[in-house]
């Protein structure tokens, strides 16, 4: 039982040490920054304190927190304070809608804190040096020239470099300055109208007299063009009459000198053909000539009486011829060629 309340008393004395502990603590979220004031000590202690829990000691220290994250300044017509209202050069009442971001330097707040208190009091100085950067230099447009995004770009450009220059000063860095609308008089917003629409009038005005120009300059152009095309045209048309003329006369001449060719080749074949028919018909009769001399020199002599008998022979004609074999012998031809009168063979 005296453990239990010992252990009761233990865990009693842990709870009021840490509850004590607790309250002597300060936590400081993601995203903010904290500055410490020793008020019976050595005063602003130069450092930024990051997320986590710090020591707090109640009436012995003070804390200060600041959001370290981008922030926005908004002069706009939903803005409490309003837009920025800029006079151009040419006297006419601007209304601008511009947001700033920013964000205090890292490292620097307790700078901040030193120099420009504790609170938002930074960010109406923020506030305050904007406003006298951007009327300076938007002030020195023209009031058409607010309609030009290329120009108020530019001259959003040239004001982020001179409040940078004047934020640093504070311990603040400027990350863009965005111009969102632009709007003007209603009396001067009329005019500018009327003037711009005058102004698109004469433009209109022009480009319809460029377009006409250039119709005008295109019509001759493909007039030009269609007249060229006539004479390349007709150019070609001689040009081809003038191949198919030459071309005809090649192929006639080529066709005599074929016919030629073939005349002369058929001449030079049949006058080839008669001298050869000439020289057989004289080899031929040649061959007679010397026949008949060679006929007419056997007729003489003994060679008349074989050629009688050969004759003789061959022109007897017996329906029943009878040889006895016992006084002539068949098979001896010269003998029997003999006794038809034929000379006798010497031996």
């Amino acid at each position: 039982m005296k453990l239990l309340n010992r252990i009761g008393y233990l865990i009693l004395a842990l709870l009021v040490l840490v509850l004590i502990a607790r309250s002597c603590l300060i936590r400081i979220e993601i995203g903010q920054t904290g500055v410490l004031t020793e008020e019976w000590g050595s005063g602003l202690v130069p450092k930024d304190f990051g997320p986590g829990f710090h020591l707090d000691l109640g009436p012995l220290h003070s804390w200060t927190i600041y959001d370290s994250t981008v922030q926005t300044l908004a002069m706009t017509q939903r803005d409490p304070e309003g837009p920025l209202q800029v006079k151009s050069d040419d006297g006419a009442t601007v209304t601008m809608d511009v947001t700033i971001k920013y964000r205090i330097k890292p490292g620097e707040t307790w700078k901040l804190r030193k120099e420009l208190g504790v609170g938002d009091s930074y960010k109406v100085k923020v506030r305050n040096e904007a406003i006298d950067a951007l009327r300076p230099i938007f002030g020195r447009m023209r009031t058409e020239d607010f309609y030009d995004p290329k120009k108020r770009e530019e001259k959003a450009a040239e004001s982020e470099k001179f409040l940078a220059e004047r934020l640093d000063i504070l311990h603040v860095s400027l990350i863009q300055i965005l111009v969102r609308d632009v709007s003007f008089e209603e009396a001067y917003e009329q005019r500018i109208k009327e003037k711009a629409l005058a102004q698109q009038d004469i433009e209109v005005n022009i480009a319809q007299r460029e377009a006409a120009q250039y119709l005008g300059e295109t019509q001759k152009i493909e007039a030009e063009t269609e007249a060229k095309i006539r004479v390349i045209d007709s150019n070609l048309q001689k040009e081809i009459r003038s191949l198919t003329a030459e071309n005809e006369k090649k192929i006639e001449k080529i066709r005599a000198d074929t016919e030629k060719f073939v005349i002369e080749t058929k001449a030079e074949a049949d006058l080839y053909a008669k001298q050869k028919e000439a020289e057989s018909l004289l080899l031929t009769k040649n061959a007679e000539a010397e026949a008949q001399a060679m006929k007419q020199k056997v007729l003489v002599g003994s060679g008349a009486r074989n050629l009688v008998a050969l004759e003789a022979a061959e022109n007897l004609n017996f329906q029943r011829f009878v040889i006895s074999t016992l006084d002539n012998n068949l098979l001896d031809l010269l003998k029997m060629a003999t006794k038809l009168g034929a000379d006798p063979v010497k031996k």
